[in-house]
């Protein structure tokens, strides 16, 4: 009870201090245009909560995030265990790894605009940008496993599929939880990228790339904190989830 408490009081001063840092710049810079109120910000929203095209735009973004993620998450641990059972391929995973987390996100996005069609290229690069992530943490702990029950192993050696659900993926699961946290609010951040670069029907990218042509500084903002709202509630429900499977 305590700890919500305290998390509440940090949340409301988080808040108060936004208002407060966006109440002043709004007097400093004396231009809505430029820099719109804090209350203006809050009125944009009220506006939208009130629309369908919200509530779609929601649903868009978190299905194909959570798609995204879901799909990088599977084929990036399914290929570190791949490497790690094959360690012939490891030098090519590696070199191929490396180079993917090398090429800059807006490259990859460019590109596939140009070969593919929008809704496409935004799961390409949200696969290609979070699958990476996953598969260094799953490769790095499955080492780290290696060598910490090397003896044990060695000397009551098991079938490879016995070892894989009793032993590896039981150990591994601490590791898969942080990856599966860090690549949340990384997915929507190049999701949203995604959306606005390839100019998808629906989705708060698109949205947002709607209230920058139209000048539109309070709008914008609103679709900014909806979407930290969506982060945080989508990181959450992922964090309580990992939980409960630990225990």
């Amino acid at each position: 009870m305590n700890n919500w408490l305290q998390k509440w009081k940090q949340l409301l001063g988080i808040v108060l201090f936004a208002l407060f840092l966006g109440e002043f710049l709004f007097l400093v810079m004396d231009n809505p245009v430029i820099f719109p109120s804090p209350w203006m910000v809050l009125a944009a929203m009220k506006e939208q909560l009130q629309t369908t095209i919200f509530y779609k735009s929601i649903f868009f973004t978190v299905t194909r995030v959570v798609f995204g993620i879901a799909m990088s998450f599977f084929f990036g641990a399914r290929l570190a265990f791949w490497r790690f059972f094959y360690p012939k391929t490891r030098i090519w995973l590696d070199y191929l790894i490396l180079l993917l987390r090398s090429i800059p996100n807006i490259t990859l996005m460019i590109l596939f605009l140009f070969w593919l069609g929008g809704e496409q290229s935004l799961f390409l690069v949200i696969f290609l940008v979070l699958f990476p992530v996953v598969y260094q943490a799953c490769a790095d702990e499955l080492e780290t496993i290696q060598t910490r029950w090397k003896d044990v192993l060695e000397i009551y050696p098991q079938p490879r599929r016995y070892l894989l659900r009793q032993v590896y993926i039981p150990l591994l699961k601490p590791a898969l939880g942080s990856a599966l946290i860090s690549i949340t609010s990384l997915g929507f951040k190049v999701g949203v990228m995604a959306e606005i670069l390839s100019q998808v029907r629906g989705g708060i990218g698109r949205n947002m790339q709607i209230a920058k042509l139209n000048v539109d500084l309070a709008s914008l903002l609103a679709w900014t904190i909806w979407f930290l709202i969506v982060v945080a509630v989508c990181e959450w429900i992922i964090k309580k989830t990992i939980a409960t499977i630990m225990k």
